[in-house]
C-alpha cells in the first residue's frame, strides 16, 4: 500500500547547534518509527468460536457475528471450541446459498485495509473411515456480489491454516464488506456426518487507518444543473478537493479539483455541475480528499435523480461497435471499452453532427462478452453503457 499516515510535526524549543542536530535527528526519526508503528499489520477482526459467534473487532471498525447461512440445516458448537454446520453440502460445485458469512464495517470517517485473512477450519472426523463433510472451501465477498473466488482449497479432517491475501480491491474501504465461505464436493463416510468446522477466523490489517477530514457533501439537481457543496475540516496547504461523477455508481471520473491555499478550522465550497448534455437519469457523486501526506479519503456517494435524456444506445457484436441517438453536441468524440475489471481494452474516435446520429465502427480485438462503453466529447459530454453480447 502506498498510503502515508498524516503524522503532525511537533515542536522543539532548541537554540545551541548541538540543539539544532538534534532537532534534524528527531525530526527525521521520529515519523520513521511512528510510521513503523503503525504500518504494523494488526487484527482488525477475529472470531474464536468458543461458544460465542461475535468476534473482536479492530480499534476503527466492528464486525458482526460469524453464522452459517439458513440453508445450511444445523449450526452447532463441538465442546465449545469449535463451531460447525452440518447437512446440505453439495457433492459437487458450490451452493451459493450455503456458507458461513461474516462482515468488517469501517468506523465512520475512516478506511479500512485487509491485507490477509486466516481460516482454521477442516472437515468432520466422523465416520468409518474418519473424515466426511466438504473436501473444498471457497471465499468470496459483497465488493463483487459474491460473484466470484478470492481465494479456494481443500481441507481434510485435520485443522490446517490457510491464509488468503485478498489484493489491492480490499484496500480503501469504506463501508462494510461481507465474505462468504463456501463448501463444496462433499462426501460422507459410513456413519459420519457431513460437517464444515471452524476453529478461528482471523483478517489482519494496517495498523491504522486514516480519519476522514471531509464534512458535509450535498448535490441538489435543477434547470440542467448539478449544485455540489462540501466543507473541509482542518484544511492543510496543498490538500487537494476532488469532486467525481459516476453515470452508474460504480465507474467514477473526476470533474474538477481544488487545491487548499490555507489553514483553518473549517472552510465551505460550491461547484456547479452542467448536467444538459448527459444521457442519464441518476446521477452520482462522491468527493475525494488527497492530503498532503498522500493519502486519499473518499465521502458517501450521493445520488440525484436528474430529467430524462435523449437516449443513445451502444453495443458491441463481434469486432464492431454500434452507437446511435440523438447528439446535443457535434465534434469529435471517443468510445472507450473496458473490461468488468475497468481495463481499458481499446479506444475509438468518431465524427458526431448535432441530430440523429447511427456509427458502426470496426475494432480491432475481439471483445469479452461482458464490457463496460465509455463515450466522451471532452467538453463535459459523457456517457457509460453495460453491454452483453
Amino acid at each position: 500500500m502506498n498510503q502515508k499516515p498524516y503524522i503532525h510535526k511537533a515542536s522543539y524549543f532548541l537554540q545551541s547547534p548541538f540543539d539544532a542536530c538534534l532537532r534534524s535527528v528527531l525530526t527525521i526519526l521520529i515519523p520513521i518509527l511512528l510510521l513503523t508503528q503503525l504500518l504494523t499489520a494488526q487484527s482488525i477482526g477475529n472470531w474464536t468460536f468458543n461458544s460465542i459467534l461475535s468476534g473482536t473487532p479492530g480499534t476503527f471498525n466492528t464486525v458482526s457475528n460469524a453464522d452459517f447461512s439458513s440453508s445450511v440445516p444445523i449450526h452447532s458448537f463441538n465442546g465449545g471450541t469449535e463451531y460447525f454446520g452440518e447437512n446440505g453440502w453439495p457433492s459437487g460445485t458450490i451452493n451459493t446459498s450455503m456458507y458461513l458469512q461474516f462482515t468488517l464495517t469501517p468506523l465512520s470517517g475512516y478506511q479500512l485495509d485487509i491485507s490477509s485473512i486466516v481460516l482454521t477450519l477442516r472437515r468432520s472426523n466422523t465416520g468409518s473411515p474418519a473424515g466426511s463433510g466438504p473436501t473444498s472451501w471457497a471465499i468470496r465477498s459483497s465488493l463483487d456480489g459474491y460473484a466470484t473466488n478470492i481465494s479456494t482449497g481443500s481441507m481434510t479432517l485435520n485443522y490446517a491454516n490457510y491464509t488468503i491475501t485478498p489484493g489491492s480491491a480490499f484496500l480503501n474501504i469504506y463501508t462494510p464488506v461481507t465474505f462468504r465461505i463456501h463448501g463444496y464436493t462433499a462426501t460422507v463416510s459410513s456413519g459420519g456426518s457431513s460437517r464444515m468446522v471452524f476453529d478461528n477466523i482471523k483478517v489482519n490489517g494496517i495498523g491504522y487507518l486514516l480519519p476522514v477530514r471531509l464534512g458535509v457533501f450535498t448535490a441538489s439537481a435543477g434547470d440542467e444543473r448539478v449544485k455540489l457543496t462540501y466543507s473541509v475540516n482542518n484544511t492543510q496547504i496543498n490538500d487537494k478537493y476532488i469532486i467525481e461523477r459516476s453515470l452508474n455508481g460504480t465507474n467514477f471520473n473526476m470533474l474538477t479539483t481544488v487545491e487548499e491555499i490555507a489553514n483553518a478550522a473549517e472552510k465551505k465550497y460550491t461547484y456547479t455541475d452542467n448536467t444538459g448534455e448527459l444521457n442519464a437519469k441518476q446521477l452520482f457523486y462522491r468527493m475525494r480528499l488527497q492530503n498532503n501526506a498522500g493519502g486519499d479519503v473518499y465521502s458517501a456517494i450521493v445520488t440525484v435523480n436528474v430529467k430524462n435524456q435523449p437516449v443513445i444506445k451502444m453495443y458491441v457484436y463481434g469486432k464492431q461497435l454500434y452507437i446511435n441517438g440523438i447528439f446535443q453536441h457535434g465534434g469529435v468524440y471517443r468510445a472507450d471499452i473496458y473490461n468488468t475489471s475497468s481495463q481499458l481494452l481499446t479506444s475509438l474516435s468518431f465524427q458526431a453532427i448535432v441530430g440523429y446520429n447511427n456509427f458502426t465502427l470496426a475494432i480491432p480485438d475481439k471483445i469479452p462478452a461482458s464490457c463496460i462503453i465509455h463515450v466522451a466529447n471532452g467538453k463535459g459530454y459523457a456517457v457509460s453503457v453495460m453491454t452483453v453480447q
